[in-house]
């Protein structure tokens, strides 16, 4: 069986995303027919294969793959969205697959975790190394919203198209990464073993050598003077990185310095929108005010900085202030999504806009992706290339 990535429309005009497992396209196609749903694009997942070893090593450490996540999701949105309680559709989830299978034990937990009356972001919140803050934040705004079913379906396409960018950059940057590796190691190598051979020789013929050169014979002498203190220096700078990282203030600089950035920064920005504002659509169609609606939809993104400005954005509408004008000076929200809420606002029609301008950033952000995707090879090979004609 074959694993494919569709777009489709439903009976109501609606477009969904997911993934299906079929002999071929055409049959994929059939299936989602048969479930009231018409194909408007399907393409082949090409993943990475791990040798089996290396599956069964990451099936003792309890992972969960891509495809299962988004299973787990789609699935639980169609098993909510008839009717059956959480703990009965979890249930059903469980005995779909078997317990000694790492999704198996996920859903075995999570099942357990319902029948004890925890919630289901609650439970999903204890899984860390399978559910990331967002989507654990937008389970909580769905269980809070009343329309569970709902979020878990945007959730399983957010996931979907998360994917397929990740396959498509990963492809595309696994040749130039291997030559990376390739040329760091050989560079190491030369400087640690090579270099001190000939450290004597150059030295007695007195040229000019050239700067790289030079470089490279000063950090042989650095290794071969004190390795320990090298190591220490390799080990002690990620650390200290990772360290940093965890400061509150110092995270925010950085996602804020994130945001900012020229290409990479227009896509997160686009990504996060995406989902805040597909949470928001459903949160208002529930009934939920706007001002708490923007409180919920804080923990649909993962970036400190849209956090602060999406609590701002609350704060203000407490205050009595039109979105409209809050909008406006808005640096991260595209300009194109201000004019559509303004309009939606003056018309009456929020909740209406609100999908549509998702659908935008998801849109934008997928071109964004395809760009990046594109020119991540070439740029990688000229690194590769700097650095052979570096050493």
């Amino acid at each position: 069986m074959t694993v494919f990535s569709y777009t489709a429309c439903t009976a109501e005009g609606r477009k969904i995303h997911g993934i299906i497992e079929a002999e071929s396209a055409p049959a994929a196609a059939r299936m989602l027919m048969e479930r009231g749903e018409t194909a408007v694009r399907i393409e082949e997942l090409r993943t990475l294969r791990l040798p089996q070893e290396t599956r069964q090593w990451l099936s003792r450490r309890g992972g969960v793959t891509d495809e299962e996540r988004i299973a787990f999701f789609q699935e639980l949105s169609a098993l909510l969205a008839v009717g059956l309680p959480m703990h009965r559709a979890l249930e059903r989830l469980r005995d779909g697959v078997g317990e000694s299978s790492p999704s198996g034990r996920l859903l075995h937990d999570l099942h357990h975790a319902a029948v004890q009356g925890m919630p289901l972001s609650q439970a999903m919140e204890t899984k860390q190394q399978i559910f990331s803050p967002v989507l654990v934040g937008m389970v909580r705004a769905g269980e809070e919203s009343g329309s569970l079913d709902v979020v878990l379906g945007a959730a399983a396409s957010f996931l979907t198209e998360e994917h397929r960018m990740r396959e498509a950059l990963w492809s595309a940057l696994l040749y130039p990464l291997f030559l990376l590796v390739a040329v760091v190691l050989s560079i190491a190598l030369m400087t640690v073993f090579i270099l001190p051979i000939f450290a004597a020789l150059l030295a007695d013929l007195h040229a000019n050598l050239p700067l790289p050169t030079q470089l490279l014979l000063t950090a042989s002498a650095q290794i071969a003077d004190a390795p320990a203190a090298t190591v220490f220096v390799l080990l002690a700078v990620p650390l200290s990185i990772g360290l940093l990282l965890r400061i509150p203030s110092v995270r925010f600089l950085c996602d804020r310095c994130i945001l900012r950035l020229p290409v990479v920064g227009v896509f997160i920005r686009c990504r996060a929108w995406q989902m805040i504002l597909c949470v928001l659509a459903v949160l208002l169609r529930s009934g939920i005010r706007l001002d708490r609606a923007i409180a919920l939809a804080c923990t649909a993104t993962g970036n400190r900085a849209l956090r602060r400005q999406l609590s701002s954005i609350e704060q203000r509408l407490i205050e009595g202030r039109s979105l409209t004008q809050i909008m406006a000076d808005d640096p991260y929200l595209p300009s194109l999504v201000r004019g559509m809420l303004a309009a939606g606002e003056e018309a009456g029609e929020l909740e209406r806009i609100l999908p549509q301008a998702a659908e935008y950033c998801a849109r934008r952000a997928e071109i964004i992706g395809q760009r990046v995707a594109a020119l991540a090879e070439p740029i990688m090979i000229v690194i590769v290339a700097g650095l052979i004609f570096f050493a």
